[in-house]
């Protein structure tokens, strides 16, 4: 298999995060950031994804400042996982790729009864659909506005892999 080029250096902004969000396991974790879910465990098992592979994106993303390593606990150690505003940041990012998914990434009839998850905005509990302005108030929508709701399949596809 080629080896990809490494887009780390390139003048283009375009290029520059791709180098680190064309990685489906690091768009992954970020979502379980999002969603509040700091500790390792909880993030390896939500995504599927290997411990290997978790271990080395965390610690990129924590490289890159993206994330914050903070133990909470000594014995044994272990650590949870905080934004920081360079990651906060791209929460517009991950919602607009929800907000895409949900028009294009469906088999017609595959949702079924709607989304995967129902956003709602904190501030006057309006459902946003997938909008990035608040129907109900007019706001703008951003990181810690919204409440989600998972959808009944959803909450099945999770506890499955929470086995």
């Amino acid at each position: 298999m080629p080896k990809r080029a490494d887009l780390s250096d390139t003048f283009c902004p375009v290029g520059r995060a791709a180098e680190l969000l064309g990685d489906r396991a690091v768009l992954l974790i970020l979502r379980e950031l999002f969603f509040g879910r700091r500790r390792f465990e909880v993030m390896a098992a939500n995504t599927g994804l290997g411990p290997q592979l978790v271990s080395a994106r965390l610690k990129r993303l924590v490289e890159e400042g993206v994330v914050d390593r903070r133990a909470y606990q000594e014995r044994p150690p272990r650590h949870e996982y905080r934004l920081t505003a360079k990651g906060r940041d791209l929460f517009g990012i991950l919602y607009a790729m929800r907000g895409w998914a949900e028009r294009w990434a469906y088999a017609p009839g595959e949702t079924g009864a709607g989304p995967a998850m129902r956003y709602f905005h904190r501030a006057c509990g309006a459902d946003v659909g997938t909008s990035t302005i608040c129907p109900g108030c007019g706001e703008p929508l951003g990181y810690g506005d919204l409440k989600g709701d998972p959808s009944p399949a959803l909450r099945a596809e999770q506890a499955a892999r929470e086995g």
